[in-house]
């Protein structure tokens, strides 16, 4: 595992802030002061993987809704990387702290979230940027997905070379994002999804491989996925051997990274 030290230095991770082996490692901890481990008794969410005992994080203001975790965050930053001064979109970020990793791997990050337009939401988000030294390569727009996207695409003259899709969660939302997505994406190009344990957010990788993309699963504590098309490769993952993973069968059919 290649450590570096870009954002705060020397901060041990606990046994259960798993990291696949041979991804390059950041730690932008200091830069989101109100995250904390999460309870999961908090969260109702039916897709939430309760079973897996990665430490889930939350925003101690909002501890209901988890944020990704350290293997889950180091698969944005390891892609971003292969991405670094490419055009990048993520559609909902919560607090920053997936855009913080995006931005960290050097892309240009344009990213949508209507709770931008909440201006407590828009500080703590740009202060965790601007506290990580990102904030120069990130803009934020508040708005709603998909009818935000086309118009910053027009607007920007815009197609983007990595996109993140993790915005609401419920059917049909995570397919419209990736109708509108799939023709504003570059011809080199990789999307990747968060959640992937609801297969209403499954069906947006499931419009891609039928569209024709390549597919590749993340085991994770929510599942990860991504779809890419041209000259890029996603990057390789080892799923924790300390769990004994499964997968949804909604997700059957697709191969998992490591295995």
């Amino acid at each position: 595992m290649t450590k570096t030290n870009e954002v705060v230095p020397n901060i041990s991770l606990s046994s259960w802030d798993y990291i696949s082996p041979d991804l390059e490692v950041v730690h932008p901890d200091s830069s989101f002061p109100n995250m904390i481990i999460g309870d999961i008794n908090n969260c109702y969410w039916s897709y939430l993987r309760r079973e897996i005992p990665h430490n889930w994080y939350v925003d101690k203001d909002e501890p209901f809704i988890g944020f990704l975790n350290r293997d889950e965050t180091h698969i944005l930053y390891n892609t971003a990387l292969k991405f670094a001064g490419k055009k990048a979109l993520e559609i909902g970020c919560l607090r920053g702290w997936s855009a913080c990793h995006l931005a960290l791997g050097g892309v240009e990050l344009d990213v949508i979230d209507p709770a931008l337009a909440r201006e407590d939401v828009y500080e703590n988000v740009s202060t965790s940027l601007r506290l990580a030294g990102v904030i120069d390569s990130v803009n934020l727009v508040a708005g709603y997905s998909p009818q935000k996207v086309e118009e910053l695409a027009k607007q920007l003259q815009r197609k983007w070379s990595l996109i993140f899709i993790d915005g609401d969660h419920e059917a049909q939302a995570p397919l419209n994002d990736t109708i509108v997505c799939e023709p504003l994406a570059e011809d080199d190009a990789l999307i990747l999804f968060h959640d992937l344990t609801s297969p209403d957010v499954a069906q947006g990788l499931d419009y891609l491989k039928e569209k024709g993309w390549n597919t590749i699963i993340y085991q994770t504590m929510q599942i990860m996925g991504a779809a890419w098309r041209g000259n890029v490769e996603p990057v390789k993952h080892q799923p924790d051997p300390k769990v004994n993973w499964n997968l949804p069968k909604h997700l059957e059919d697709y191969s998992v990274s490591g295995l």
